[in-house]
């Protein structure tokens, strides 16, 4: 009962989503902003949906200008084997702290080298089977959508 609830809502919010980002003829996308406190009620709803994904918040600016402060991602899990240039990673660095990057290139056949797009650097630890923590799937909100 209570998944079907939130099933609803999400799709309540999809549709509203799908027409307030319209392709026009020219060459930009337009888009209405999403309350946090909305798009947090839907990456519940994605969580509960999806088994493995979960909910996280960035903090930084190594992904500027994809991603601000507090934008609100959904990451899903992904096997190594699946893994291509160009995916926005989460893992888990050797410090322990868990790290939104995207994949540059192959280290080795066991390991990818990732970096953050406003670094001028590559991170020094490789996102490896072990320390892969899943893929980003989806943001829901993101600072420069936000609502005056």
């Amino acid at each position: 009962m209570m998944f079907q609830c939130f099933t609803a809502i999400l799709l309540a919010a999809l549709l509203s989503l799908q027409t307030a980002c319209k392709t026009t003829g020219r060459s930009y996308t337009t888009f209405s902003p999403v309350k946090y406190d909305d798009a947090l009620m839907v990456g519940r709803v994605v969580k509960f949906g999806d088994s493995g994904s979960y909910m996280a918040r960035t903090n930084g600016v190594s992904m500027l200008p994809l991603l601000t402060e507090n934008t609100v991602v959904v990451v899903r899990p992904i096997t190594f084997e699946e893994l291509e240039v160009g995916m926005t990673v989460a893992y888990k660095n050797s410090d322990g702290v868990r790290v939104l990057h995207q994949l540059i290139r192959r280290a080795s056949p066991s390991a990818w080298v990732a970096k953050g797009l406003n670094n001028t650097y590559e991170d020094r630890d490789y996102v490896t089977r072990e320390n892969l923590l899943g893929v980003l799937y989806t943001v829901l909100y993101n600072e420069a959508s936000r609502l005056n």
